[in-house]
């Protein structure tokens, strides 16, 4: 009898929690996973984080009031694993006849599991930024989001982690994105057909994001492809062996 009451009885009496607050959450939980996300004008699906491919069910919700408006929320049901500030999401949206194809940077991932499900922040990357070689091919294409300094979000984040971040005079405009080793200061990137240089990379306000200072710079031509044959050897380069001699 004392085995069935522990092997059988108390399982099934207790199979959405051992608390209250377990139950009510495992109860907001089948609601979202049964209920929600499959009526929510909202729905969508996350097809790839990062280079990897996925099948997550989620809802696009838009801002909050208290939220910057480029800032959406993307509701994830609990049995999936969680994922990081920095992450790319690829969604698939179809509301009506309309469809949408979009890339999200997360860039604030709640502990607030209460409601049944996982919240992220996230900023769709609308624009694409080309970073060339000497020879004008195309070294990295990186989806990446251009937001001006005055956006309460931007002033949130900065007001933050003030001590770390870059400040300079002219730069209105802060470009948010993935980061990489490669977004480093100076490096010089195209964008709709004009060239910029970053002038300062804040990766420590929101971890795995970058957020990047740029400034106008001009268009690199590149070099001819017949100098890719021509080695140059240290006695050969007159004027890096100028600059040294002196």
């Amino acid at each position: 009898m004392n085995d069935y009451f522990n092997d059988v009885y108390l399982k099934r009496m207790n199979r959405d929690g051992n608390t209250i607050q377990e139950r009510v959450r495992t109860a907001k939980e089948r609601e979202f996973d049964k209920l929600f996300i499959k009526k929510t004008k909202y729905r969508a699906v996350i097809y790839g984080i990062n280079d990897e491919e996925s099948d997550i069910p989620c809802s696009i919700q838009p801002s909050k009031w208290t939220q910057d408006k480029i800032v959406s929320n993307i509701l994830v049901p609990l049995k999936f694993s969680r994922k990081k500030t920095g992450d790319l999401f690829r969604t698939f949206q179809k509301n009506k006849n309309v469809e949408y194809d979009k890339i999200w940077l997360v860039v604030y991932v709640s502990d607030d599991i209460t409601h049944g499900y996982q919240s992220y922040e996230a900023i769709e990357l609308d624009t694409v930024i080309t970073i060339p070689n000497q020879y004008g091919e195309t070294l990295y294409t990186i989806p990446a989001k251009i937001v001006s300094e005055t956006s309460v979000f931007v002033k949130d984040q900065l007001m933050s982690y003030g001590a770390v971040t870059y400040r300079e005079p002219l730069a209105h405009r802060k470009l948010f994105t993935q980061n990489f080793d490669f977004l480093t200061k100076d490096t010089y990137f195209e964008y709709e057909g004009r060239g910029w240089k970053i002038s300062g990379n804040d990766d420590l306000s929101i971890k795995n994001v970058a957020i990047l200072s740029f400034e106008e710079s001009l268009v690199s031509p590149p070099e001819p492809n017949s100098s890719r044959d021509i080695l140059v050897g240290e006695d050969d380069n007159f004027f890096l062996n100028h600059e040294n001699k002196r």
